[in-house]
């Protein structure tokens, strides 16, 4: 049954108990899908998807709310690491105990005692306001599909004409709207436990029917496969070019032009990505390995362009705000996001990444930030792309991949190779080519003689390098085991933690070994601003862990 959440409603039901304005999903001054009539104003309203990842949150105001997102995975992937309680950060990155060797034989416990579970579940009201850190994944994506449903509706009126090549023109668009429906989906199947298949436009309609997270990635990949399926039709010309660009935003590099070639490699790289996302390495059959194979075989390719996040000089008329960006975030200029040691420890000797992308704080190292857990230090900070670096800016530079990139797809069929031991070598010169054209110059791996678990290793370490803050890091360690309670068979061995003096008797800091227990759930509850105003109806799929 459609429920219609009337409007002020809806907005409450965001971010708790806040003014009218606060996250809005629809403006009833927005353009409806009937009034969208003319070719320059779809356009711009197909443009407007990015618009939909900022939100006035309370305490915080305008945020990047998809930003936000991004961070709460890179934080629990472990590749980077925020100590702040500012939108919940660190909560989503609360580890449960740590443990030390010997000749130390200390067992750590995080401040506060709660498990990941137990501190998630306890913020997860409107109460709790921006602590809920569950909420704001959840939001961008409902609100980037409900721009995308008004977009594939508007798309349907006969009263909207196109000058040019009009099959192109209306093809590329359609295909836009299935593409984001399908990354909206991909992303609430791969973290929540259950979410909702929404084809209503901007009207304020839901539905109280909750479907699982396996549900939810089918239906990504149905609007992925229809998107596929309309640019199959499409041949890039002058005006297909011209769509792109003004869909596009220029900071997020609109001349870039993904072809429709392009565009079906990339949709069959996030499939893959999704299916390995939400499948545990450990349950994998030779089907599965097969499955994947035939996805990672006609997806991206060296020299393929991907869609992104990037900055505008000043951040003037971006989605940036000079801060929320991956690339901003932990910029040397900003002190709130740091690199972990753990991705430190990936890197081979002599790999000139290291080197030129990180850089040791020369001020001292950052531990145990406010006592906050001894999982917030390191001795290292990101080096700015305007410094010579890659991820880094405190100058609005740089822009990062949102959906998949080469690297990512080779890594895949790497890792398809390695795990099957059907061609363990033939993996390993994979790794040898993303370490080469990412500039490491170390010695190459295949043809060395390595075994089938040493091979698991050097690819291990290698996706992790080479796909920092592309938005695979907590899905990895989450299907690897990683993140999985210790007592589980899961945790982190001999994970390099910047350990305080106190713990060792050292007079500072030092890097110790430790068994890290992550000790995280698997996927997240369903937010309760949700459920306060949309209730599960009956038959839906669990939404509490």
């Amino acid at each position: 049954m459609k429920k219609y959440i009337f409007i002020i409603l809806a907005v409450a039901a965001t971010l708790g108990a806040c003014k009218k304005s606060t996250l809005q999903l629809s403006n009833p001054n927005n353009p409806t899908p009937l009034a969208l009539a003319s070719e320059a104003g779809i356009e711009s309203f197909a443009m407007g998807v990015f618009a939909k990842w900022i939100a006035n949150v309370p305490g915080e105001g305008n945020t990047n709310i998809m930003q936000i997102a991004l961070m709460m995975h890179s934080n629990m992937g472990d590749e980077d690491f925020s100590p702040w309680a500012n939108w919940g950060l660190r909560y989503a990155a609360n580890v449960s105990t740590i443990t030390l060797p010997a000749p130390y034989n200390k067992t750590w416990t995080n401040p506060t005692g709660l498990s990941q579970k137990d501190i998630l579940a306890s913020n997860n009201s409107r109460k709790a306001g921006e602590s809920n850190s569950t909420q704001y994944e959840w939001n961008v994506c409902n609100y980037m599909n409900v721009q995308a449903n008004t977009l594939l509706l508007a798309l349907d009126n006969p009263a909207l004409k196109f000058s040019g090549d009009a099959a192109t023109k209306k093809g590329i668009l359609k295909a836009w709207g299935y593409w984001w429906k399908g990354f909206a989906y991909s992303r609430l199947g791969s973290m929540y436990l259950s979410a909702i298949i929404n084809n209503e436009a901007g009207t304020g309609v839901t539905n109280g029917k909750f479907s699982d997270h396996t549900a939810m990635i089918n239906e990504a990949n149905a609007n992925f496969d229809k998107a596929a399926a309309i640019l199959a039709t499409l041949t890039e010309n002058g005006d297909y070019d011209a769509v792109f660009k003004a869909i596009v935003p220029v900071f997020n590099l609109n001349n870039n032009i993904v072809t429709p070639a392009m565009w079906i490699r990339q949709i069959n790289t996030y499939k893959a990505r999704n299916f390995l996302a939400n499948t545990k390495v450990a349950t994998m059959t030779t089907a599965d390995w097969t499955a994947l194979s035939a996805l990672t075989a006609a997806g991206m390719v060296k020299g393929d362009f991907s869609f992104y996040f990037g900055m505008a000089a000043g951040a003037i008329n971006d989605l940036s705000g000079n801060f929320y960006h991956p690339f901003a975030f932990h910029a040397s200029g900003n002190g709130f996001a740091w690199v972990s040691e753990r991705l430190i420890q990936e890197f081979k000797p002599n790999d000139n990444r290291l080197a030129g992308n990180y850089n040791i704080i020369t001020t001292g190292p950052v531990v145990n930030i406010r006592n906050r857990g001894i999982q917030f230090g390191s001795r290292y900070f990101v080096v700015d792309i305007e410094n010579g670096g890659t991820y880094g800016t405190d100058n609005s530079m740089g822009a990062i991949s949102i959906a998949g990139t080469w690297e990512e797809n080779s890594l895949m069929i790497a890792e398809g190779k390695i795990r099957t031991g059907s061609d363990i070598d033939g993996g390993l010169a994979i790794v040898d080519a993303v370490r080469d054209a990412q500039g490491a110059g170390i010695a190459h791996v295949a043809n060395t003689g390595l075994t089938q678990a040493q091979a698991i290793e050097e690819f291990r370490s290698e996706r992790r390098v080479a796909l920092y803050l592309r938005g695979t890091a907590f899905y990895d360690a989450r299907r690897w085991g990683v993140t999985t309670s210790v007592a589980n068979g899961g945790g982190r061995a001999k994970a390099n933690i910047l350990v305080p003096g106190s713990l060792t008797g050292n007079a500072s800091a030092i890097i110790v070994p430790c068994l890290v227990d992550y000790n995280y759930v698997d996927y997240w509850d369903v937010p309760q601003n949700e459920l306060d105003f949309n209730a599960a109806s009956v038959g839906s799929a669990p939404i509490k862990n």
